[in-house]
């Protein structure tokens, strides 16, 4: 059985899709992000990799059944059958006023 992954904000724009489908042999967290940007092209890689760099891009959220790769291992968090992969790329914008 397929990893499904759950797309959001302007990845899911990207894509123009909510969900792909992965083959079993993606065993990681890493191996998963390399399989997109593989898969998904440019559009969808410039929110997944900081600009000229192989790293994720700081605003890049992942979540492994729910529970973020930064509290488990990381990029080698392992992945297994049946696993939802959620991605989603956040900003928080501050509104600064004054007169």
């Amino acid at each position: 059985m397929p990893i499904k992954v759950k797309l959001h904000g302007r990845i899911r724009s990207a894509v123009g899709s909510e969900e792909i489908e992965l083959p079993t042999g993606v065993s990681t967290v890493g191996e998963l992000v390399q399989e997109l940007s593989r898969r998904l092209g440019s559009d969808a890689n410039r929110y997944i990799f900081e600009s000229g760099t192989n790293q994720m891009h700081p605003t890049l959220v992942l979540l492994v059944n729910g529970h973020s790769v930064k509290m488990l291992q990381g990029l080698k968090t392992p992945l297994a059958e049946r696993d939802t992969v959620t991605i989603d790329s956040v900003d928080i914008i501050e509104t600064v006023g004054g007169g």
